[in-house]
């Protein structure tokens, strides 16, 4: 009896053990942040013409990493990871990077198997379309090719607006446009901040128009394993601090801001500080 006392004693401490590690702490551990983080969602995400990742979410990421490395007292090396739309949950749940800042909204069902920051950007979906064309709203778009990236909410999105469209999906965004400038579809629908950086990295950026109002609501947040509050509440201390110390603001005016290449002169919503957002399945 005693025997067993003991072992119980070790399976309880064992697994009490196990309960309380957290990603923060193994990145500490390991000196390195892994971030899942697109190359085709400019100016969230992309290569610039050195070939180097850079964007509104990359700078988000830098800002965790600054963190890490005053609360593991030693400097945290940041390696960026490109994701998709299909894969960023994918990656988080089997450990390849420790989170995804990807443009990901945040929603009930993608809840059933990640967990998720607080909202730090809020978009909504649009269409992206040749600047002669006809389409003006999703109202149009019966018998019409309309791209978009599989695994995402837009592909979800599209399909119940414009339930007549010819839904092409694409590994990419960037496809996805390709597929447009060579008249292979009418049109590519995402959240339109996505489409600003499709259109203004065209050669000729006149040559297309974002038309039709919002037709969904994209509270983005940052992608976290399941069940660990100490590394969400970690990278939520991260966007709070952002938020209050002018540094979200800074980063955005210097992606989004008047005069810069990606200006927002419709957004969606505007936050100043990253908060709760009501989210939907």
């Amino acid at each position: 009896m005693r025997r067993n006392t003991v072992l119980s004693l070790v399976v309880l401490t064992l697994a009490a053990s196990a309960q309380a590690a957290s990603q923060r702490d193994d990145v500490c551990t390991r000196g390195k942040l892994v971030a899942g983080v697109k190359f085709d969602s400019p100016p969230f995400g992309y290569l610039d013409d050195a070939g180097n990742p850079v964007g509104f979410d990359i700078d988000i990421v830098r800002e965790i990493q600054k963190d890490l490395s005053a609360y593991c007292k030693k400097t945290i090396s940041l390696e960026l990871k490109q994701v998709v739309s299909r894969n960023r949950q994918e990656f988080v749940q089997n450990g390849s990077i420790d989170l995804a800042a990807a443009t990901t909204t945040a929603t009930f069902a993608r809840m059933d198997s990640v967990d998720f920051s607080n909202i730090y950007f809020v978009d909504g979906q649009r269409l992206l379309v040749k600047a002669d064309s006809t389409i003006k709203s999703v109202r149009d778009l019966a018998g019409k090719r309309v791209g978009t990236a599989q695994g995402s909410t837009s592909e979800v999105n599209i399909k119940a607006a414009a339930p007549k469209a010819l839904v092409q999906s694409f590994a990419q965004y960037t496809d996805a446009f390709v597929a447009l400038q060579q008249g292979r579809i009418d049109a590519v629908t995402t959240d339109s901040t996505i489409l600003l950086g499709l259109r203004a990295g065209a050669t000729a950026p006149a040559d297309y128009k974002i038309v039709g109002s919002f037709f969904s609501n994209e509270p983005y947040g940052i992608i976290v394993k399941q069940d660990d509050s100490k590394w969400r509440n970690f990278v939520n201390e991260t966007l709070s601090r952002v938020g209050t110390d002018g540094t979200y603001k800074r980063i955005f005016n210097k992606w989004f801001g008047r005069g810069t290449k990606y200006a927002l002169t419709d957004p969606k919503s505007l936050i100043s500080v990253p908060a709760q957002y009501p989210v939907r399945r």
